[in-house]
């Protein structure tokens, strides 16, 4: 496996955007937007130059309706999908 390229701010920021983007993808295909009464999605991702490692932090919530036939735990399976995907997107954009 290529190392990753040094990261900084913006590249770290990038990062958190296309996290951020599939897991409300995620949500948003399973689930009507009428169910959802609320939801917060963050990730804090730091790079540790000298391990070459991300360290990724989320702090993610969902508020369903009471109708709704879902329960937080899609937003387990959403974040589970977002980091599947992540290798693949590090690999076309952040390594040597």
């Amino acid at each position: 496996m290529k190392k990753l390229k040094k990261l900084d701010d913006d590249a770290l920021d990038e990062i958190a955007d296309f996290l951020y983007d599939e897991v409300f993808n995620f949500i948003n295909y399973k689930v009507s937007s009428k169910e959802i009464k609320d939801m917060d999605i963050n990730f804090e991702i730091s790079f540790k130059d000298d391990t070459n490692t991300l360290d990724i932090t989320t702090d993610m919530s969902v508020d369903f309706d009471e109708f709704s036939k879902y329960d937080s735990n899609i937003i387990y399976k959403a974040c589970d999908k977002a980091l599947e995907l992540l290798d693949g997107y590090l690999d076309e954009h952040f390594r040597e």
